[in-house]
């Protein structure tokens, strides 16, 4: 039974100027997943089809839209083969042994517990092993409220974004456990690394994809980096990350930064940092600095410092800090509506 509960480098550099960044490596097979006789536990067909509950979320309700983007969003990592295919539970009822996955909202969860996936496997020996899973059965706390729209930075706790923990419980589903080392859709603790972006997509963060891309296989490729405004903040947990929320024209400020490299393959690319006069951090805005030449290996995901200066000449007002990974448009990519991320709040300028 897997449960979700609510619950470095520097470098200081001014102005425009440049800094070349080393590169970034990842443990092999770091995401977390059972085995059985020493293999891995999967599902043998590599997809399965997720029942949910029409009584708990309707058919083209927004809850129905949610969770099938985030099965959307597992079934789009490229270097996987898996998928999640949709079906409907119109009974009302859920048991535990039918064979069947089912999705549904739990009325018997409470306290800390936002969600509950219980799966069931086989693995015994036979003239050789034979193992996988059988069934996977999703609960979401009917106790707790949920957020159906965008995450919300400033108030991470009540209400929980249901399409969040709908992919991580959905990670649970396709064999993943819990990985609390470092950043992970897999974290424990709710907001499970956070979206990323500035739209705020729920996407399975690098490490998530090197485990689905493990225990399911193909030769598809990604060539994917994003930012983020979360950071870990111990194990299994996350937070957004540091920036301050006035400083002075003509002063330096320090913002804490988190990119991914969600591709298949090592990416080496820029990183342009912006003064904006709206949350929408774009090249059209005010530059102030670039890092050059990062680099980071498949399923690698960090968070950085960067000092800034405020430029004397900018007109007092409130601001927003941020950044683009691949500013400069080097990588061709499979989305580039990632890599625009503003700090988590404003800033005002004096």
């Amino acid at each position: 039974m897997d449960r979700i509960f609510n619950g470095s480098s520097r470098y200081a550099l001014f102005g425009l100027f440049v800094v070349a960044f080393v590169g970034w490596s990842t443990a092999a097979e770091a995401y977390g997943y059972k085995t059985c006789g020493g293999n891995k536990m999967r599902y043998n067909n590599q997809w399965t089809n997720m029942y949910i509950s029409t009584t708990s979320f309707p058919a083209g309700s927004s809850w129905d839209a949610r969770l099938q983007n985030a099965m959307w969003h597992w079934n789009n990592v490229k270097g996987s083969t898996w998928d999640f295919y949709v079906g409907r539970d119109t009974d009302g009822t859920h048991n535990r042994s039918n064979g069947r996955n089912e999705v549904y909202l739990d009325n018997g969860l409470s306290g800390s517990t936002l969600a509950v996936t219980k799966r069931r496997w086989h693995c015994y020996w036979a003239f050789g092993w034979r193992h996988g899973y059988n069934e996977t059965d999703i609960g979401f706390n009917n106790n707790v409220s949920w957020r159906l729209g965008a995450l919300d930075y400033s108030d991470l706790n009540d209400p929980y974004s249901f399409e969040g923990v709908a992919l991580h419980e959905l990670g649970h589903a396709l064999g993943l456990n819990h990985e609390d080392r470092w950043l992970a859709t897999m974290n424990s603790y709710y907001p499970n690394s956070g979206p990323v972006g500035h739209w705020k997509a729920w996407d399975p963060l690098p490490d998530d994809r090197q485990g689905a891309r493990f225990l399911y296989p193909d030769s598809t490729t990604e060539s994917d980096v994003a930012g983020s405004a979360f950071r870990r903040t111990g194990s299994g947990s996350s937070s957004r990350v540091a920036s301050p929320t006035q400083a002075n024209r003509g002063s330096y400020v320090t913002i804490q930064f988190t990119f991914h490299n969600m591709s298949t393959a090592r990416k080496t690319f820029n990183i342009g940092f912006y003064l904006s006069t709206n949350d929408y951090i774009s090249t059209g805005d005010r530059l102030l600095g670039v890092n050059t030449g990062a680099w980071a290996d498949p399923g690698f995901s960090g968070t950085f410092s960067r000092t800034l200066y405020i430029p004397r000449g900018v007109a007092t007002g409130q601001y927003w800090l941020g950044f683009i990974v691949d500013f400069d448009d080097g990588l061709s990519e499979s989305r580039e509506s990632n890599n625009y991320m503003e700090m988590p709040r404003a800033i005002q300028i004096n």
